[in-house]
């Protein structure tokens, strides 16, 4: 199995070192370790050359879906490992998700993320709300997310691709057309990653609301995802004995909202 390892990065200087560590221990046989610079300014690039990683340095900030769209034309290899920057996978993580591209409907497998034990209300609700507590269970016809992911890019390309126009959402996009044209996306409940993220507030509740609503949400949906906020969302940080929590739960519908 012919694979690269391809890394969108956006102001990852931070982080990116032990990412493309991981993957050179976990990932020898990838043709490449590609990092994909989305026009960063904190040294991304000289971080991913320092540690020996080929990088393509794109000349402004274009977005998450142009940025995964490039790693894809940037190899010719038959599988893509696409990582976020601040990922590191679980020690078998590709011994446990190489054997699904046996079968060949399979186009996509990708693995869950986890955090480091919580140390602040805004880490609890992230694990919480944002990466889930429990890994999830076996599912063929998942929606696609690529934090931590293989493609097969015979079905990527099948599909047209990554649409590079999309800024947030474009894993989901890209699962859609997957699941549509009759190809299996799979999460493994074995298969996660580690986060070394460390979020504020804000940042949080932003790629809550990129993850979730990427396009947006009102009217009546905005309604919807208020009442699961109150409903769902903050009861659950409140039988926690997480009321700071509880308080970023009633904030997340006011980031998803977006006018037409």
């Amino acid at each position: 199995m012919k694979y690269a390892v391809v890394i969108p990065a956006f102001q990852a200087a931070a982080t990116l070192a032990p990412v493309i560590a991981a993957w050179r221990t976990m990932a020898p046989a990838s043709e490449a370790i590609l990092v994909i610079d989305d026009g960063s300014t904190d040294g991304t690039t000289e971080v991913a050359k320092r540690e020996g990683a080929t990088v393509v340095r794109m000349a402004v900030n274009s977005g998450r879906g142009a940025a995964r769209a490039r790693g894809v034309q940037e190899t010719d290899a038959p599988f893509i490992l696409m990582c976020d920057t601040a990922l590191t996978p679980a020690p078998d993580f590709m011994s446990q998700a190489i054997p699904w591209f046996a079968d060949s409907k399979v186009g996509a497998v990708f693995a869950y993320v986890v955090q480091q034990e919580p140390k602040t209300f805004v880490e609890r609700w992230r694990g919480r709300h944002l990466f889930k507590s429990a890994p999830p269970v076996q599912n063929r016809r998942a929606l696609l997310a690529t934090s931590i992911c293989i493609l097969r890019r015979e079905a990527v390309e099948q599909v047209g691709g990554f649409d590079a126009a999309l800024r947030a959402g474009e894993d989901a996009d890209l699962g859609r057309r997957l699941l549509a044209a009759g190809w299996d996306v799979v999460t493994d409940p074995t298969l996660w990653a580690l986060s070394h993220t460390r979020d504020s507030a804000h940042g949080l509740l932003g790629r809550y609301a990129r993850w979730n609503s990427p396009q947006g949400v009102w009217g009546r949906a905005w309604l919807r995802q208020f009442a699961y906020a109150v409903k769902t969302m903050a009861r659950e940080d409140l039988r926690a004995g997480d009321p700071l929590a509880a308080l970023l739960s009633l904030a997340t519908p006011f980031y998803q909202l977006r006018r037409r």
